[in-house]
């Protein structure tokens, strides 16, 4: 066997060196920052109407509330009122405004079956009249 010189040609990788490139891609970026200039254009004030409000609708509708005691009484505003007063209480209150809530404030030991006559007159003076119940001390 021959002693041959092989000559074997190997291929350095090429490497590309992009840091001037971002370089530069930097360098372009603060000078669009530094020269960009924000104008605030004002337009032309309208005068817009104000819409106006019907005396009703200025007033907020307040919660119609009943308390339901645990001594058997119903009460409304701080006053004690008769169950058959609750129905005309209910109708008024939704003449005036028709999305008013009903609210029954039921204390701890008051009896189930008077907060659902409570209930029964309010839905007597509207059926779609929405009825919260909430247990107070």
């Amino acid at each position: 066997m021959g002693r041959h010189a092989h000559l074997v040609v190997r291929e350095e990788p090429t490497k590309l060196n992009i840091s001037p490139m971002i370089d530069m891609v930097f360098i372009l970026l603060i000078f669009f920052i530094v020269t960009t200039v924000f104008v605030d254009e004002r337009g032309i004030p309208a005068d817009r109407p104000m819409p106006s409000l019907s005396p009703q609708q200025e007033k907020e509708a307040e919660p119609v509330i009943f308390r339901v005691t645990a001594a058997g009484n119903v009460v409304h505003d701080g006053m004690e009122v008769a169950l058959s007063r609750v129905e005309g209480i209910v109708r008024g209150a939704r003449s005036l405004h028709p999305d008013v809530p009903v609210i029954l404030q039921v204390e701890r030991g008051a009896r189930a079956g008077l907060m659902i006559r409570v209930m029964d007159y309010a839905r007597m003076g509207d059926p779609e009249v929405p009825v919260n119940i909430t247990t107070v001390e």
